[in-house]
């Protein structure tokens, strides 16, 4: 049991041991032994379960269940092989004196939270988890796939470490029967006393206690227990002392894990990562100033971005690979940022990240795309083409397999009649498969945004426009109402509201009513200002537009008058006047 101090100590130590060691291997098939292990544990606290042995289990059994659940959907086997990993003579080092039932496995994060997990008892919270992997990172970076996986690797050691305790509370269990049994014999009259060996403390504790009501020393029973304690180097109040203190250790320990386990599920995983990620340490320098006030979903696409550049590579310098390219991305916007100034789009680290920039910082990192990723993006930048040319393709093979159809049964006279008939019903199932296989292949893509959680900055002032046709002072009172209803769920003093308002076309410049449905607009806007921006005066606008002259809309008026539909004064005009 390390305090936080010798935490951070440990974690240094361990990581310098990582390094001197030098293993950087994929975790290999380890991964689908790991979720085979947990299987195994699930099913040794199951029939713990059903004894039962512990009214701990009993609370709990099916907080165990769920995260169980939970590690095989979040840590599928290929991801776990993805892991940077130790080997070599590192491994039997680290688990010196684990529980013997811990998985011996190589993933580096792995073998970080069995150490956490172990120096603390089945303890863990916010404080010493954060200074640990802190602790750790000091010597050598952790990379993004381990960060993320830790939960579930935290999950899955605690959930081994109370398989551990439920095996010892059923080995108690047996050892406190069979020292029954052998009570049940003497009492019989049955002289022969078979002992099992070693002589566990649980069995001399239980023995004992039977035995209170009679003289120990002249039980044979008790004269065979005591002589084979002594041929083991105790006695048999030593070997009850020692009983009682592992059930008090036993629980303590139980308690910090079903602890640790509930602290695992309601813990802010988002926010940890971000406090202890590197990477993220070094993509907060962007001189544009934009990532750090952006929403966790932007932030994280583009630490995706990054690990992308090195997904291929499961090497305990991954950490450090996605830190160096964290920090080219930065210097290319810095010195984008001298140029141009940090308002500037390259200024951005995001532009080098997963916009424009991105072939540029790839040829500065001397890094080669594979070939799905070159296609794909190729497929991208000629996303048109390739739709219609797919449309076009898959739409000709069914006009040709109705034609040749047609040609087969005997129909030559009407074979070109059933290709155009079948045009149609062909491009609509082309269209039909295209659409479903584009969405089955291509999920859609977040836009970046920032997140204004403290409130829309000066900086980014927003005027929220909708554009409307005026026929009636009803309708002017139904938008207004609609406009203040929207305001009230926006309260933040930045953000205005404009009505751009235009008249319906007409005949005639201005026609009767104009004038009251204007006066009602005005009204309506100021009245709203006067409720709801008193002091400022400027939170609701209305931009109003008047009829113009159209005069490339004569001849439409001409042909339309029939169904009076046309007209030739419109509230845009044709010729971009100033309206």
């Amino acid at each position: 049991m390390l305090s936080l101090e010798g935490l951070e100590e440990r974690a240094k130590e361990l990581a310098a041991e990582f390094v001197r060691a030098s293993a950087s291997r994929p975790g290999g098939s380890k991964g689908s032994r790991v979720l085979a292990r947990l299987d195994e544990n699930v099913r040794v606290l199951s029939a713990a379960y059903g004894a039962p042995a512990a009214e701990w289990l009993l609370d709990n059994f099916h907080l165990v269940e769920s995260e169980a659940r939970a590690v095989r959907r979040d840590l599928p086997a290929r991801y776990y092989r993805t892991l940077p990993a130790v080997g070599g003579t590192v491994v039997p080092s680290i688990l010196s004196g684990a529980p013997r039932a811990t998985v011996r496995t190589t993933a580096r994060i792995h073998a970080l939270a069995l150490d956490l997990i172990r120096h603390g008892d089945g303890r863990l919270d916010a404080e010493r988890l954060t200074r640990f992997v802190l602790g750790f990172e000091t010597v050598v970076p952790l990379a993004i796939g381990e960060l993320w996986a830790l939960p579930s690797l935290a999950k899955l050691v605690l959930i081994e470490n109370l398989r551990v305790l439920a095996e010892g509370i059923l080995a108690a269990r047996a050892s406190r029967r069979e020292a029954d049994q052998a009570f049940a014999r003497l009492e019989d009259g049955d002289a022969h006393h078979d002992l099992p060996s070693p002589l566990p403390c649980a069995f001399v504790a239980q023995l004992r206690q039977r035995m209170r009501e009679y003289d120990p020393r002249v039980s044979p029973l008790a004269a065979a227990v005591e002589h084979a304690l002594a041929a083991q180097g105790t006695t048999p109040e030593d070997a009850v002392r020692d009983e009682n203190q592992r059930q008090a250790t036993d629980q303590v320990s139980m308690g910090n894990t079903v602890t640790s386990l509930r602290f695992t599920t309601t813990f802010d995983w988002s926010r940890f990562f971000e406090q202890v990620s590197p990477l993220e340490e070094v993509l907060r320098r962007d001189p544009a100033g934009v990532y750090s006030q952006m929403d966790f979903a932007s932030r994280d696409r583009y630490r995706h971005a990054v690990e992308d550049l090195g997904r291929s590579e499961a090497s305990a310098l991954a950490g450090e690979t996605q830190v160096q390219s964290a920090l080219i991305a930065v210097e290319m916007a810095r010195r984008a940022a001298d140029r141009n100034g940090s308002d500037d789009k390259a200024a951005h680290v995001g532009h080098y990240l997963i916009g424009p920039g991105r072939r540029e910082f790839e040829t500065e990192l001397c890094h080669r795309p594979t070939l799905g990723r070159r296609l794909r993006r190729w497929a991208f930048q000629h996303a048109t083409a390739g739709y219609l040319g797919a449309l076009g393709l898959l739409t000709s093979i069914g006009v040709l397999a109705a034609y040749f159809y047609a040609l087969q049964t005997g129909g030559q006279g009407w074979a070109a009649a059933a290709a155009v008939l079948a045009l149609v019903p062909a491009s609509e199932l082309a269209i039909l498969v295209i659409q479903r296989l584009v969405a089955a292949r291509i999920p859609p893509r977040r836009l970046p945004r920032l997140e204004f959680s403290d409130g829309v900055p000066e900086n980014a002032r927003t005027l929220v426009v909708v554009p409307v046709l005026w026929g009636s002072v009803a309708e002017v009172e139904r938008l207004l109402a609609h406009l203040e209803v929207q305001a009230l769920g926006n309260l933040d003093p930045h953000i205005h509201f404009a009505v751009l308002s235009d008249w319906p076309d007409a005949r005639t410049e201005t026609v009767a009513g104009d004038d009251e449905i204007l006066a009602a607009g005005i009204a309506g806007i100021e009245a709203l200002n006067h409720r709801h921006a008193a002091l400022g005066n400027d939170r609701f606008f209305l931009f109003h537009r008047k009829r113009q002259w159209n005069d490339r809309r004569l001849k439409i008026e001409d042909r339309g008058s029939r169904s009076g539909q046309s007209s030739i004064f419109n509230p845009q005009s044709c010729e971009g006047k100033d309206r």
